[in-house]
C-alpha cells in the first residue's frame, strides 16, 4: 500500500499589534523625511522646520519626523499635516520646540487646520494589526509616488 503525501499547508502569519504599528511608523517617517526634503536645494538633506537647520535626510545623524501636537496618539500619529522634519535637538531636547512649531503651522495650514487636529486627539480610536497594515500600505505607494516625481 502506497502512502499519499499530504500537501503542506501554509500557515496564517499572525499579525502582531506592535509590530506593525512599528512598520507603518517606519515607513510614515520615511515618507515625510523624503515629503520634506523637496523644500531643500542640497541634495539629500532636509531643513529643520523649527530651526531651520539642514540635516542629512536619512543615516546618521539624520532628521527625525516631529509631531506638532505630541504624544503618539492613534488619531494623529499618522496625520502628515502634524508631522514634519526636525532635527533631534528640537524635537526631543526642545520639546518640539513648540512655539516655533505653532508659528510654522499657523503660516503653512492656518488656524482651523490646528485646531482640527487638536479635536482629532481628543479621539481615541481603537486600529487593530490590519489597520496598521492598511496604513503601512497607503504610506508605501505615495512614497513610491513621491520618488517617482523626484526623478521626472
Amino acid at each position: 500500500m502506497e502512502t499519499i503525501k499530504q500537501p503542506k499547508i501554509k500557515k496564517v502569519k499572525h499579525l502582531k499589534l506592535s509590530t506593525e504599528k512599528k512598520k507603518a511608523w517606519d515607513i510614515f517617517s520615511k515618507y515625510i523625511r523624503t515629503r520634506d526634503a523637496q523644500n531643500c536645494p542640497m541634495e539629500g538633506k532636509v531643513y529643520c522646520i523649527t530651526c531651520g537647520k539642514p540635516y542629512p535626510a536619512f543615516g546618521i545623524g539624520c532628521i527625525q519626523a516631529g509631531h506638532f501636537i505630541p504624544g503618539r496618539h492613534s488619531s494623529i500619529l499618522f496625520d502628515e499635516r502634524n508631522c514634519h522634519s526636525q532635527c533631534y535637538n528640537c524635537n526631543v531636547n526642545l520639546k518640539g520646540s513648540w512655539v516655533k512649531y505653532e508659528t510654522f503651522m499657523l503660516k503653512t495650514y492656518g488656524p482651523l487646520v490646528i485646531q482640527e487636529l487638536k479635536f482629532l486627539d481628543t479621539q481615541n480610536p481603537h486600529y487593530r494589526a490590519i489597520d496598521y497594515v492598511d496604513i503601512q500600505d497607503k504610506f508605501k505607494e505615495k512614497l513610491e509616488q513621491l520618488k517617482a516625481q523626484l526623478n521626472k
